[in-house]
């Protein structure tokens, strides 16, 4: 169905790089048709009420924090220097070439492209040359002088993944740093003019090194493409804090992170240029409430080694589309869909999320309003990764988080247990620390379900379940084979007291000042701890799945 010629006028207005028949197409090659509210151009869309929130919620970026944060960069930048120097040294690499073999340490992400706020993470790349390898010298090497730091709170090293980071919380700040290996026994002195290159030459060999350059070229990509980057910023920073808000914001889990809010939200800067940011946000909701997710979302094709890589690396990465359950495409080649861990349980969220801010667009409050995860569901299941020992336990966690979307998406995609119609299932975006008292360290993280029709039949849990606890088992003896793992366990549980279990959580579970975690205190005459409130119906360690105590009736 054609767009309107007012409608199509209308978008030509606020898109003027594009002539009227490539909006028509642009937009009706994904969606079929969108309607917009031609009226959200002509009044200020309460644009007072939503500068309010940016000022209370301090989204402008803090000159203290980021004064800390350069600070910090600085100075592990320095120790990364010394640690490849010295490394170049046991390599027997020559006095004279020593200056030209640093390694460097540099910023990607939100901290890049200008969004970071006092609670993002930090995210680095140590772009090193080829005689410094990842498992031996970054894993090794300085993972265990980072560790030895004064002021290092907790660091742990993620190898088994398609991303390989050391991860740590250093003076407060939580850092992610990634590693590319160069093909090259130096590192240029101007990585951003040389990263074309660098990734070329990378192309046929590292592909976590490749990935790893793309962190850095995609921001750089996203913030050249923007017609205006304070605006783009602004809008951003209101999008990521409302994501966060609504519980939609953590990659880890399968919901989405950074890297694709970015993308998001620059192609409705992209689109719509000369929109103020009130505007702009709203467009967000508009456009995405309605967009049709097998089409991926991609931004204007700026790279300019687009024709080098495109033919080579897009069949690359087709495993991980996600089945085309929602794609939001990497500007920077080889193309990388930031959304592959998005499962059908996570996509239902953020979608019906798109729907609520659209419906309720006028209402800044409304749309920004906090999401109470215990207050909108029925029946609850925990799911607490716990260990004996605080030792291993990051690691062990960092496991277990990386394989908690496998068990959404078995659930998710057993049509004889899920039905989109009958039951909604959402999973918090992050882990309670410290519920389970029985043990050292524990973080639970929680399902919600929802019956959606009275006669809807119950949900089977035990197929998903312990088709999970098989494949975790395996992968659990392959990644810990010289720790206790009777030590590490993580537990399947149905929550049988709520209004209990609310005493126990943290405020940050809530968002909200006026929540009802605050109306309810902790019971004083709570001796076991956790152990009453939930019913334990999933033990999963290396014997398998208690099958006696297994409950799977909701």
């Amino acid at each position: 169905m054609d767009f309107s010629n007012e409608l199509i006028n209308f978008i030509k207005e606020l898109a003027p790089r594009m002539s009227s028949q490539e909006i028509n197409n642009e937009l009706k090659k994904a969606h079929g048709r969108i309607d917009y509210d031609p009226n959200l151009m002509n009044h200020q869309c309460n644009k007072s009420q939503l500068l309010s929130f940016i000022e209370t919620e301090s989204l402008q970026a803090i000159e203290e924090n980021q004064q800390k944060s350069k600070e910090i960069q600085a100075y592990l930048g320095e120790i990364v220097k010394k640690w490849s120097q010295q490394c170049a040294k046991e390599k027997r690499i020559n006095e004279d070439h020593l200056k030209y073999c640093s390694a460097v340490l540099l910023p990607y992400g939100s901290v890049l492209l200008g969004v970071a706020d006092s609670k993002s993470d930090i995210d680095l790349i140590c772009i090193a040359p080829e005689f410094i390898d990842r498992r031996e010298q970054f894993f090794n090497g300085l993972f265990y002088l980072l560790s030895n730091e004064q002021g290092m709170e907790q660091i742990n090293k993620i190898e088994s993944t398609s991303n390989p980071i050391i991860k740590m919380i250093y003076k407060g700040f939580h850092i992610d740093i990634n590693f590319a290996q160069l093909n090259s026994d130096r590192v240029p002195e101007n990585i951003d003019e040389n990263l074309d290159e660098l990734r070329r030459n990378l192309l046929q060999s590292e592909d976590k090194s490749m990935y790893a350059l793309n962190g850095r070229k995609n921001g750089i990509l996203i913030s050249k493409s923007m017609p205006d980057h304070s605006q783009f910023v602004q809008a951003l920073k209101i999008i990521k804090q409302w994501a966060k808000k609504r519980k939609v914001s953590s990659n880890i889990i399968g919901y989405l992170g950074g890297i694709s809010w970015a993308i998001l939200m620059a192609k409705i800067c992209q689109l719509f240029p000369r929109v103020d940011v009130c505007q702009t946000v709203s467009l967000f909701f508009q456009i995405y409430s309605q967009w049709n997710w097998k089409v991926p979302v991609v931004i204007d094709e700026s790279d300019p080694e687009i024709e080098t890589f495109k033919t080579l690396c897009w069949k690359r990465d087709e495993d991980k589309r996600n089945d085309k359950i929602m794609q939001i495409i990497t500007p920077a080649y080889p193309f990388f869909n930031t959304t592959f861990k998005v499962n059908k349980i996570t996509f239902q969220t953020i979608y019906h999320e798109f729907q609520v801010g659209a419906q309720k667009l006028g209402d800044w409050n409304e749309v920004l309003k906090p999401f109470d995860f215990f207050d909108c569901f029925q029946y609850f299941v925990a799911i607490s990764i716990v260990s004996k020992s605080s030792e291993n336990f990051h690691k062990w966690t960092g496991f277990c988080e990386a394989q908690l979307p496998k068990l959404l998406k078995l659930v998710g995609h057993n049509e004889a247990t899920y039905d989109t119609e009958s039951f909604e299932l959402r999973i918090t975006p992050d882990g309670e620390e410290n519920l389970e008292r029985d043990y050292a360290k524990s973080l639970t993280y929680f399902l919600g379900i929802k019956k959606l029709k009275p006669e809807a039949w119950p949900l089977f849990l035990r197929i998903p379940i312990t088709q999970f606890a098989i494949e975790l088992n395996q992968r659990k003896l392959q990644n810990f084979k010289n720790e206790d793992e009777f030590n590490m366990k993580i537990y399947i549980a149905n929550v049988t007291d709520i209004d209990q279990l609310r005493g126990k959580l943290s405020p940050r579970m809530y968002d909200d000042q006026y929540s009802i975690v605050k109306k309810i205190k902790t019971n004083p005459e709570d001796k076991n701890g956790s152990a009453y409130l939930v019913k334990r119906i999933s033990s999963i360690q290396s014997s398998g799945i208690n099958q006696d105590v297994l409950n799977d009736m909701f």
